[in-house]
């Protein structure tokens, strides 16, 4: 499961919106319990896919950035628990190029729709441990 307060949800969708027509992306920064991960800070970063054409179907996060998320995360006793990004004009299902680049069972792969600009569904997917497939997770909207 996936818990996300509104506040943050209403982040990740701006972000999209902000990023539109490119793939959005970010990390979830939280804790991890028991196969739950809540959110409680996001860090929304810079989609460096080298192929501006393919930037509406793809996303990359620079490793160095990641790896300062990680660190500012780990001061704050918290850990990097998801990757999110938006579908421009596609549904939120996770695709087979989601499944290739996805690294970490167990991180939350939330991904939200943004059609014609609007931010729309959002879903969210675990990668099995062997990283043969992903299953989908319920998500759980708090009031902040």
């Amino acid at each position: 499961m996936l818990i996300i307060p509104d506040e943050i949800q209403e982040q990740i969708r701006a972000h999209g919106v902000e990023s539109y027509p490119y793939e959005g992306c970010g990390l979830l920064l939280g804790t991890a319990v028991n196969g739950t991960n809540t959110v409680s800070a996001i860090r929304p970063t810079q989609n460096v896919w080298p192929v501006e054409a393919e930037k509406p179907t793809r996303f990359r996060i620079d490793e160095r950035e990641w790896a300062a998320v990680e660190m500012e995360a780990m001061r704050q006793g918290l850990d990097v628990v998801g990757v999110f990004h938006s579908h421009p004009d596609s549904p939120p299902a996770a695709s087979p190029r989601d499944l290739a680049w996805a690294a970490f069972p167990g991180y939350s792969y939330l991904i939200t729709e943004i059609r014609q600009g609007a931010p729309h569904d959002g879903r969210s997917w675990q990668l099995l441990p062997d990283r043969s497939g992903f299953v989908e997770e319920e998500v759980k909207i708090e009031d902040s």
